[in-house]
């Protein structure tokens, strides 16, 4: 049950989140909505790619390991997806405030793969 239940809110969070961002988009005006629209669309655009990665993620661990549903694979793709949500989505905002450069972006990568490795080596 708690399988089935994780992906069931994995794919909940992903189909509502990508069809909220996509309602705010087509009905907010960017240049005069307030800042915290701004941040809402942010959100939502987070929350559609965490659950879109984990979905993914956990899918191929569970295709690379033959096909055994492990549940150790939950937390730790839950987490990496969270990530790489993160890492995309801090790197759109840097585009929007028109500050990304490629030696930005690297730093940021960089960052977040520090972040990740601080993560595992906590055992």
């Amino acid at each position: 049950m708690g399988l089935r239940l994780y992906l069931f809110s994995l794919y909940s969070v992903a189909i509502l989140s990508l069809g909220l961002w996509i309602l705010l988009i087509i009905n907010v005006n960017p240049f005069s909505a307030p800042s915290w629209i701004i941040v809402l669309v942010y959100t939502l655009l987070f929350c559609f790619f965490t659950g879109l990665f984990a979905i993914i993620g956990f899918y191929l661990k569970v295709w690379l390991s033959n096909r055994e549903v492990i549940f150790s694979h939950l937390m730790p793709t839950l987490r990496q997806s969270a990530l790489i949500a993160f890492s995309v989505v801090g790197l759109i905002f840097l585009i929007q405030v028109k500050s990304l450069n490629w030696w930005i972006a690297c730093l940021f990568i960089i960052a977040v793969i520090m972040l990740e490795l601080f993560f595992r080596s906590k055992k």
